[in-house]
């Protein structure tokens, strides 16, 4: 469809960035995306640490640089298993286990990227590991959530009685106000 000037309107940039944003939109939700988002974040922070120190030291011909190497080796293996993650969502558990074990053993080495890329490491492994594709997921409700729709039910029927008599005098008000 044209507009007045001529031009397709379905090439719009604004229409062009709506249907790009509904792609990653929907890939996103295809995959466990915040996990793997935090492991390659946590592994850049892992890295980040030796890398600094890790020239001066083979520069200087140190001892430690064989430690550092490996603990710039672990941040490498974290990032890894996030951008895997992202590309391989069916194998999400798996890597959020050897996310989580490689965000730990980052502590020797990097010190597990000043401990905040560690804590990323573990949060991202995680939400990897728990992350189900929307096909799986089941309809029937955990025990955790039963038990809470049971604990919550008493307090639903208080909330509902305290509601309806709210509303009768709401209404009774409003009929004395209106009688003036």
């Amino acid at each position: 469809m044209a507009t007045k000037d001529g031009r397709d309107d379905s090439r719009l940039p604004t229409q062009w960035v709506a249907t790009r944003w509904q792609r990653f939109t929907r890939w996103r939700l295809q995959r466990p995306f915040l996990g793997g988002l935090l492991l390659c974040i946590a592994g850049v922070l892992i890295a980040w640490v030796p890398l600094q120190i890790l020239p001066d030291i083979i520069f200087i011909g140190g001892e430690m640089a064989g430690f550092l190497a490996i603990g710039a080796a672990f941040g490498v293996f974290v990032f890894l298993t996030g951008v895997f993650a992202l590309y391989r969502p069916e194998l999400a558990d798996v890597i959020g286990v050897v996310g989580v074990a490689l965000s730990i053993l980052s502590i020797f080495g990097s010190l597990g990227g000043l401990l905040v890329g560690m804590l990323l490491g573990i949060i991202g492994g995680n939400l990897c590991l728990a992350w189900k594709p929307e096909d799986e997921s089941t309809t029937d409700p955990s025990k955790v959530d039963a038990t809470v729709a049971r604990v919550c039910r008493p307090f639903r029927s208080v909330a509902a009685r305290a509601a309806s008599q709210l509303r009768e005098r709401v209404e009774h008000i409003k009929r004395r106000t209106m009688g003036k």
